[in-house]
């Protein structure tokens, strides 16, 4: 008998062993002890209606968090709509409109159990969504953590899983309430001590975002998402300003807070900012060497960073591989810190039924071995309709209301539009064809960061940021080192006027000047009157417009031009050189807020460019948007994707098909023509009008 008690208490001890190095690998660390990915899924932009697999399929080594997107429709403490396109297609419950996603719940459970945090993303380019009020926005969050968290509700679309916490992606409808609703979700994730809670946002990185920037100063969040694209400070131009967000997070209400550069998965998932591969290495690495708050890279989305195979085996598997080859410790500050708002816990149980709703509670491991602390999230893209292998998706365009059965197709704001077609330009003189968009492959750059032509997507709305144009000047943005390439970089070294250059045609800025190479050397220009000089978003020629200028060259180097932060001094050493590139001024006013960016300009004068709209009110755009504003002299706007452009001396009126019910964004993506002798301009901030 004694032999045999011994033998069960040998057993039980052995489980016991089992369980507690079970705990003490679930809570191991989080994300943001060490350089990681995060992974948009539900939206779909790639538009296949099989390129996008289940939430489970991409549980692999190449994703450290899932943010699953959208919640949408949201306003008080009613129920909201969930659209995850093609991932889950209900039924709804009865009387409502939220669908029920019996396989998304069994994935959440099976990516938990491998140690992936996995999100719940609010907001998004389609739908109307705000609070009128702080009550309205507490409400929500009540509703929020009773149907995703730990709370009780008999319409969970995940029955008994429960979320790591939530992502806001707030693309429109003001800043209303969201701080209420982010302190309220906080009370709620101090009640369950059993995980791990995060708070995340997806600003756009025009600084400070329109709709985020006041509540980012006012909560703390655990991580933002910067969507570096469909914007003018996009990855590979002038004016990327991660140093700007950096800056931010010092002295931010959690200084520990990560910034993860958000790009696009692939060429087609966003209107502007995809970056290839080759020409990522390099900034990751400066970026990862150079701030200490850098948290990794965001891929917007899984379907589009996945089926991306330009690199081998794919662009997910690529970046994640760079990322997760990162050294563990940062240079500012001298190495990486755990985050502030972590929490160390001990618990026991891996799952945790909670009476009346059974809730499946996971813990997460991470890639170090560290003990995890309490964070919280939150972050967001758009909904939409799932097409057909025929049709071109567009992942932030028609999003309708999710409906009990209809398989819906990601509206990310993310993308640019491909359903349509582009039109021409109406004139009264002369018919002008469409021209057809040419792709070009990026070159790898060698050890520094270089710039490359990219090819035009799906428009993704991360648009325009939070403007304090007309109360203040924005926080200047410093650009990092640049290696040219062979015929389109920019001069790694400050050159005088006249000097010698490398490719004959080739424009950079200087200030609020431009030099072009012409015959050999370098001819400095100025931009016109008030005007700044820009790069296109990809890096490879500039354009003037409004805004405040950069200090690309040092003062000292008058009629120098400089592009990056490595200088070559008197006795060709190098040595760091700060580069603020310029802040671009938005088209705003109390109904909208817009930001134009040209995507790129070629030889000829043909150019490609990016209206981002947002509204401020909580109000749908109609079915066709009409944008209206004044070109400078001996520009002509000659497309539009899906719509109609007609253009009457300097005076251009576009007119743009929304495909979406529903939404408070728009992508507006458009083609132009620069003719000889010529800069090209960007409309006046001032005359550019919304209706709809």
């Amino acid at each position: 008998m004694r032999q045999y008690w011994k033998f069960i208490n040998l057993a039980t001890a052995t489980t016991t062993i089992a369980a507690l190095l079970a705990v003490s690998s679930v809570h191991a660390g989080s994300f943001l002890d060490k350089p990681s990915i995060v992974t948009y899924w539900g939206q779909n932009s790639k538009g296949l209606s099989n390129s996008q697999k289940s939430l489970a399929s991409y549980c692999d080594d190449n994703s450290d968090v899932l943010i699953m997107s959208f919640v949408l429709s949201f306003r008080d403490g009613s129920l909201p709509i969930l659209n995850l396109a093609n991932g889950c297609n209900g039924p709804a419950f009865s009387g409502t409109e939220l669908l029920e996603c019996t396989s998304v719940a069994a994935d959440i459970k099976t990516c938990q159990d491998k140690g992936k945090t996995i999100l719940m993303s609010l907001g998004g380019a389609n739908g109307v969504y705000g609070f009128a009020n702080d009550a309205d926005a507490e409400s929500f969050a009540d509703t929020l953590w009773n149907i995703f968290g730990a709370g009780e509700s008999d319409t969970r679309p995940f029955g008994d899983a429960i979320i790591d916490g939530f992502d806001l992606d707030i693309e429109g409808g003001g800043s209303t309430g969201y701080v209420a609703m982010i302190k309220r979700l906080r009370k709620h994730f101090a009640t369950d001590s059993s995980k791990d809670y995060f708070i995340t946002g997806a600003p756009q990185c025009p600084y400070p975002d329109a709709m985020l920037g006041t509540v980012l100063d006012a909560v703390e969040f655990d991580a933002v998402n910067v969507q570096f694209y469909n914007n003018y400070c996009s990855t590979t131009s002038n004016s990327f300003n991660f140093d700007t967000w950096n800056a931010w997070a010092k002295s931010s209400p959690n200084s520990d807070v990560k910034v993860f550069l958000g790009v696009p998965g692939s060429s087609t998932a966003a209107g502007s900012g995809y970056v290839a591969f080759g020409s990522l290495v390099p900034i990751v690495k400066e970026l990862k060497s150079t701030y200490s708050n850098f948290g990794g890279v965001t891929l917007w989305d899984a379907s589009a960073s996945y089926g991306n195979t330009d690199v081998s085996p794919n662009y997910q598997a690529s970046v994640a591989n760079l990322v997760h080859g990162l050294p563990n410790a940062g240079t500012e500050g001298g190495g990486t810190k755990t985050n502030s708002q972590h929490k160390t816990t001990s618990k026991t149980k891996h799952h945790q039924t909670t009476t009346k709703t059974k809730h499946h509670t996971t813990t997460k491991t991470s890639r170090e071995g560290s003990v995890s602390t309490k964070h919280r999230t939150s972050s967001t893209r758009s909904a939409t309709k799932t097409r057909s292998p025929k049709s071109t998706s567009t992942s932030s365009t028609s999003a309708k209301s999710v409906s009990k059965t209809t398989s819906l197709k990601s509206t990310s704001s993310h993308s640019k539009p491909t359903h349509g077609n582009t039109t021409k330009t109406k004139t009264t003189k002369s018919k002008i064809t469409k021209s057809k968009r040419k792709t070009t492959a990026s070159e790898t750059s060698k050890s520094t960061i270089s710039r490359n032509k990219t090819t035009k997507s799906t428009s993704r709305n991360h648009t325009t940021s939070k403007s304090k144009y007309t109360t203040g000047k924005p926080k200047p943005t410093k650009t990092l080192t640049s290696t040219p390439e062979p015929n389109t970089g920019a001069p790694t070294a400050c050159v005088s006027h006249a000097s010698k250059c490398p490719t004959e045609g080739q424009m950079v800025c200087s200030g609020d000047s431009f030099a072009a190479c012409n015959y050999g050397k370098w001819v400095v220009r100025e931009c016109p009157s008030t005007l700044t000089c820009f790069s296109t978003t990809d890096g490879t020629s500039i354009y003037c417009g409004q805004g405040i200028s950069g200090t690309t060259c040092p003062a000292a180097l008058k009629n120098r031009l400089i592009e990056g932060a490595t200088l070559l001094t008197a006795t060709n050493t190098k040595q760091k050189s700060p580069f603020v590139g310029p802040t671009a001024k938005p088209y705003k006013n109390g109904r909208v807020i817009a930001q134009f960016s040209v995507t790129k300009l070629n030889a000829a004068g043909s150019f490609e460019a990016v209206i981002n709209a947002r509204r401020l009110d909580q109000t749908s755009f109609g079915s066709t948007i009409t944008v209206s504003f004044k070109v400078a002299n001996g520009i002509k706007i000659t497309g539009v994707t899906d719509g109609t452009v007609s253009q009457t001396g300097n005076q251009v009126k576009v007119q743009y098909k929304n495909h979406s019910r529903k939404t408070m964004v728009a992508i507006v993506n458009i083609e132009g023509k620069v003719y000889t002798g010529n800069v090209l301009v960007a409309p006046n901030a001032n005359s550019m009008k919304f209706s709809s």
